[in-house]
């Protein structure tokens, strides 16, 4: 498939954004959001060359194969909206700290505190709805809770018996339902292209 094309010229939209707040900080991380999402698309056409593939790349193994794209699927596409949660902290939020802030610093319903709220007081109206939006995004927690155990723990796989044709793709168990890699990937792109392309319609408002 050819390269993901934006309605609008993001670098534009985030360089206008840089002039009226004068940080650049922002506008970086702002960028490498949407670096992240171009890498999505990429992974897309990785995947289905696999999919429709009766070998792998040098001889690895089909589930190998399969792990690797679920976790650069889904840390990926976390990272994405994560970047932009950053960089609205960076600038208008005051924040300065080497580490960068995330979504969870902007969620008050996973543990509420004074900062969270303080923080998300200094936002305009359009900002904290589309993090709101993102937070309550189904496919979003789905990915999220995969990228949580693929880095910090482990998911049940489930495999399929070969059958001497193309790979036969893993299914990974996130409860209450089993989630091919495939189907996993395809719903990383699309979530992480549907909100940075929100956050970057809204950014000109900011």
């Amino acid at each position: 498939m050819p390269p993901h094309n934006w309605p609008n010229e993001p670098i534009d939209i985030i360089q206008k954004f840089e002039t009226r707040h004068k940080h650049p900080d922002a506008g970086a991380l702002f960028a490498w959001a949407v670096w992240a999402v171009e890498c999505l698309h990429y992974l897309d056409d990785v995947d289905l060359a696999f999919d429709a593939s009766p070998t792998t790349a040098v001889g690895h193994r089909p589930d190998v194969v399969d792990v690797a794209h679920a976790r650069w699927a889904t840390g990926t596409c976390i990272t994405a909206l994560d970047l932009c949660a950053a960089g609205l902290g960076r600038a208008l939020c005051n924040h300065t700290r080497p580490r960068e802030l995330d979504l969870a610093d902007f969620d008050p319903t996973g543990k509420p505190s004074q900062q969270i709220l303080a923080r998300r007081a200094q936002l305009p109206i359009a900002a904290q709805q589309w993090l709101d939006d993102v937070l309550a995004d189904p496919d979003y927690r789905a990915v999220k809770s995969a990228r949580d155990w693929l880095t910090h723990s482990r998911l049940k796989r489930h495999f399929v018996l070969d059958t001497g044709g193309p790979p036969q793709r893993l299914s990974l168990e996130l409860p209450p339902n089993k989630l091919p890699v495939r189907q996993l990937i395809e719903m990383t792109r699309d979530l992480s292209t549907r909100r940075v392309s929100a956050f970057l319609q809204m950014l000109p408002y900011l």
